[in-house]
């Protein structure tokens, strides 16, 4: 008998010391993750947690072919995949391959752009990706914007129509022809250098073709958004989260982490303190006046990514009402420091360039105006206006124009600039008028140019911005087009060409050099055209005021590994971030202890924990024997 005890004994401790001192992560959250040594289902403890990501807000689309906002991309991006994709690690987000196995070819006149795509792949429902399944994404995407003019005048069409069409309206692509089974052809109706960028656009993402319907949009809680992507699209419960679950056989590497959870939060603070309570893993852009907070946390990572923002806000100014002189004099009379400092809390950069530095061309080295009193008077006094002037009181008191400032009152970044303007403006004698509205739809119709509003109600306006893609088009061609067909979102109502110059004279004529740098693929040659176009309107036209471009942050629980700086980039106007990295290789890290890592009792190591297993044990067996012995 007392061998017996002995050999029981000695089972029990080395059976629970190889568990205790075996190689296992510590525990996160409420989940403990084994070692993959051991059956986890058999244990009945879960393998490893969720990655939560808290988001603001979500649409109710999520058809890549159809939703045109941050928050659908947001589900969209994690499961879809387009031909192309930007390199989120680096800061320039240059145009890489994805789908493509390579980048394709143009022929000489630039009409048609043959790519090969990688073989192999699958949609998550098993369907092959290949050419055919490119060209039948997109056939659906040509009939949801209507080119094929079959959709049914009750059913909705693409929101971003715009961004696949010339000024004309004629569409960028013609059509594709199916060269073999892993070759595509994109043929052009005119030569569309940005091309690469518009295929990295999630209306350009696959999705399967044997899952998705052909002439029916995707609705959230069917669970119907099939593509490629690293995530699999599992549930949406309204208001609460989105689900998604790893997919076993993605092409580029079985995600590291099994579950994916975008924990919905309607309020920005809940949102933000979320992640200081341990309850969500990763913020995207949190609120200004929690970043000394979150920096402080030893729990929490906080990155800037001052330079690669994409985002851009600019004072717009009525160029059909506000001339040249005007706009150099109101461009260097703004207190730009005042607004990144005070008004943004530092959390925003000087925009130096039309182009954020985020952006493919930006150039940041022009002489963009700055706060400067004397110059903007020597402006006005060349209108004559205020010569002879010597004291602050005369300039002051003066009145030499009036405008209006046109905001939507709900918004904190566009109201903050109104007493800016009033207090700025009013030192070269130009009052502001406050225009604010209780209505956003009525400020859009204005900035659309929607009847019966239209843009000559506004004089000036704050207007901030986030390009679909990489591609300095996306700003210039969008933004600053004076053509009557295409000029939906010229809001200043800026023509390039007037100026004084000749009016087809391509070296001062941005309308004229837009043009043409969107069909010259040559990347040297654009490139000059760009900076050329940056020069122009930076220091000879002042077309708006340009403010600034918001830094884009990330917080996260330190106990995450594998994040790039750029996965998170493009914010809101109310700071709401997009998720736009690859997160594939997003993982946990070993949380390693005292004693060497593995679970624990707080405070107690495996080795003395075993020690005290066996002195209780003995203690047993002793009182066993005493019994036995009376």
């Amino acid at each position: 008998m007392k061998k017996s005890y002995i050999l029981m004994t000695f089972s029990i401790l080395v059976s629970f010391s190889a568990i205790v001192t075996s190689n296992f992560p510590m525990p996160y959250k409420n989940n403990i993750n084994f070692n993959h040594t051991f059956d986890t289902n058999e244990i009945g403890i879960s393998e490893e947690p969720p990655l939560i990501i808290g988001v603001r807000s979500y649409s109710n689309e999520i058809d890549p072919h159809y939703c045109w906002d941050p928050y659908s991309s947001n589900i969209i991006e994690q499961a879809c995949e387009g031909l192309f994709t930007h390199n989120y690690s680096d800061a320039s987000s240059n145009i890489i391959p994805n789908l493509a196995s390579d980048y394709g070819t143009w022929s000489t006149d630039g009409l048609n752009y043959t790519v090969s795509v990688r073989q192999n792949i699958t949609f998550h429902d098993g369907t092959p990706f290949n050419a055919s399944a490119i060209q039948w994404n997109y056939n659906r995407l040509s009939y949801f914007m209507n080119i094929t003019g079959l959709v049914p005048f009750y059913e909705p069409t693409s929101q971003f129509t715009v961004v696949y069409l010339w000024s004309d309206n004629t569409p960028i692509i013609n059509r594709t022809e199916i060269i073999d089974p892993f070759t595509i052809k994109y043929v052009l109706n005119k030569p569309y250098a940005a091309l690469e960028g518009l295929l990295c656009f999630s209306g350009s993402f696959m999705l399967s073709p044997t899952s998705t319907d052909p002439v029916n949009l995707i609705e959230l809680d069917t669970g119907g958004l099939v593509g490629t992507g690293p995530y699999v699209y599992e549930s949406y419960i309204v208001d609460t989260e989105v689900t998604f679950q790893a997919y076993d056989n993605y092409w580029k590497a079985q995600p590291e982490i099994n579950s994916l959870i975008f924990a919905i939060y309607h309020d920005p603070l809940d949102l933000n303190n979320a992640l200081l309570n341990g309850d969500i893993d990763v913020l995207m852009n949190p609120l200004p006046s929690f970043l000394d907070v979150l920096n402080a946390s030893p729990n929490i990572n906080l990155i800037d990514q001052e330079e690669r923002s994409w985002t851009s806000y600019y004072v717009g100014m009525n160029n059909n009402h506000i001339n040249q002189t005007f706009r150099e004099a109101i461009s260097y009379a703004i207190d730009y420091d005042y607004v990144i400092n005070t008004l943004k809390n530092g959390s925003a950069e000087r925009l130096k360039s039309p182009i954020p530095k985020g952006i493919l061309y930006s150039n940041y080295s022009l002489n963009v105006p700055y706060l400067n009193l004397s110059h903007a008077r020597q402006v006005m006094k060349s209108m004559g206006y205020g010569v002879g002037f010597t004291t602050e009181i005369e300039w002051e008191s003066a009145t030499f124009a009036t405008f209006n400032y046109t905001y939507f009152n709900y918004s904190s970044v566009l109201k903050s600039i109104a007493p800016l303007l009033m207090n700025n403006l009013s030192k070269i004698g130009i009052q502001i008028e406050d225009a604010a509205l209780d209505s956003w739809f009525e400020y859009l119709m204005m900035l659309v140019n929607e009847p019966p509003w239209d843009r000559d109600m506004l004089q000036l306006f704050m207007v901030g911005w986030v390009p679909d893609f990489n591609d300095p088009s996306q700003l210039f061609n969008v933004l600053f087009n004076n053509r009557t067909s295409s000029n939906l979102f010229n809001f200043a109502q800026y023509n390039g060409g007037y100026g004084g110059f000749e009016p087809y004279d391509k070296d001062n004529d941005v309308q004229l050099l837009m043009e043409s740098a969107l069909e010259i693929t040559d990347k040297d040659e654009r490139k000059q055209i760009y900076i050329k176009i940056q020069k122009l309107m930076i220091e000879r036209d002042f077309p708006v005021a340009w403010m600034f471009t918001p830094k884009v942050y990330m917080a996260y629980n330190n106990k995450l590994d594998g994040l790039q700086e750029h996965t998170f980039c493009n914010v809101d106007e109310d700071d709401k971030a997009s998720l736009k990295g690859d997160i594939t290789y997003l993982k946990w890290k070993p949380d390693l202890i005292s004693g060497g890592p593995g679970p624990s009792i707080p405070g107690y190591s495996p080795m003395i924990f075993s020690i005290f297993f066996l002195i209780y044990l003995s203690i047993i067996l002793r009182k066993n024997k005493k019994t036995k012995n009376s």
